[in-house]
């Protein structure tokens, strides 16, 4: 019995390395295969830059842009319709690179300018909007560098914080778009996760004083009211200022994003310390030029009513009549005009190009004295 058994278990042993190996071999042939098909894929890649190269050179010839949006718009919906295993959302990211990398070659550089310093949540938030191949980031100190850049034809796009879904509208970036002739190209939204980062080799106990952005402080306070309630809080600038500023110091922490952590070379302790995770906040691209219907657009704009009794509710009636759906309305005071006059924002569905759009808008100036259209652009999905 005992000699049976042995000869039992050397045949499973014989077959389970007769398996592995043909296993191997059959791992190995896929392997061999990829290397094959990456090789084509970057042969096509290489192919695809050279027609565009020669297409950017015929449109200089006959005085045409190189960026064709419609024609970009199309190549996606194209791609995305023939893709199988890989998502609609996965394969336009990698198309959307592989396309300004094209352009590239054409001699054509995107130049994106964010709110700074790097590693803010702007910065972030302008990784996720374009495709890093083709496109320069460039960090501005405040907002207003950003409409100066976008003015002076210096960057072509701008990235900017419009409201967080905590702390409300951000009032500067409101006041930028009614007096500077910029429009908004488009929007993303970024979902706010805080972390606490230290000093390599550092620790909780350690931890004597605490910085970052005052909303970043506000919005973790229950965190560090439980885990560090004798801390010193110190506002900054930003979050990515506070990262920066802890380098060094053991008895210091900084409150910020994973990207500022790497940036610096810091350690994340905790992550996800805000007090509420549906913690949420919008950035809107700024351009010059006008941004083309999509389909699912939503429009921006800025308008003073008469002075008469219902004319607010005169401006509203008219879209309700057409049952167009309104996303957001707020008052501001008007900086340029006296005491206790306000515009207000109105964003609702729809594109200025769309015929019941522009007949809203004819219909608006019997009850407003001004209005301005900050963009039509693609919602955020």
């Amino acid at each position: 019995m005992l000699g049976e058994k042995r000869d039992s278990n050397e045949t499973m042993n014989e077959y389970n390395t007769l398996a592995g190996r043909k296993n191997m071999e059959e791992l190995q042939k896929k392997r061999t295969r990829i290397d094959e098909i990456d090789t084509e894929l970057i042969r096509l890649i290489n192919e695809r830059a050279k027609i565009a190269k020669d297409i950017g050179a015929l449109k200089q010839k006959q005085g045409i842009g190189v960026v064709d949006p419609e024609r970009e718009k199309g190549v996606l919906t194209k791609v995305k319709a023939h893709s199988e295993m890989i998502s609609s959302e996965d394969i336009e990211a990698i198309w959307a690179e592989i396309m300004s990398a094209c352009k590239k070659v054409q001699g054509q550089l995107v130049r994106v300018a964010f709110l700074g310093p790097e590693g803010t949540f702007t910065e972030e938030a302008a990784y996720g909007f374009f495709p890093k191949a083709g496109t320069r980031f460039i960090p501005a100190e405040n907002k207003w560098d950003i409409f100066k850049l976008l003015e002076a034809d210096k960057v072509d796009f701008g990235v900017i914080p419009i409201e967080n879904s905590q702390q409300g509208s951000v009032r500067e970036t409101l006041d930028l778009l009614i007096e500077k002739n910029i429009k908004i190209y488009g929007e993303i939204e970024l979902r706010v996760v805080h972390n606490l980062i230290l000093n390599p080799k550092s620790s909780l106990d350690a931890i004597q004083k605490v910085y970052s952005h005052p909303q970043a402080l506000n919005q973790s306070r229950e965190w560090l009211r439980k885990h560090l309630p004798n801390a010193e809080q110190i506002e900054t600038s930003s979050t990515a200022r506070a990262v920066e500023m802890i380098r060094g110091n053991g008895d210091s922490a900084a409150i910020g994003n994973a990207l500022a952590a790497e940036l610096y070379g810091m350690e994340i302790l905790e992550s996800g310390i805000e007090d509420n995770t549906a913690n949420y906040t919008r950035f809107l691209i700024l351009s010059k030029k006008d941004n083309l219907p999509s389909g699912h657009d939503r429009t921006s704009i800025t308008f003073v009513t008469k002075h008469v009794p219902g004319a607010l509710f005169s401006v509203l009636h008219i879209f309700a009549q057409r049952k167009i759906n309104l996303l957001k309305i707020e008052s501001r005071p008007r900086r340029e005009s006296t005491l206790w006059e306000y515009s207000f924002f109105l964003d609702f569905e729809g594109h200025v190009q769309d015929q019941v759009i522009r007949d809203v808008l004819a219909e608006m100036d019997q009850h407003v004295i001004w209005k301005k259209v900050l963009g039509s652009y693609p919602r955020y999905q």
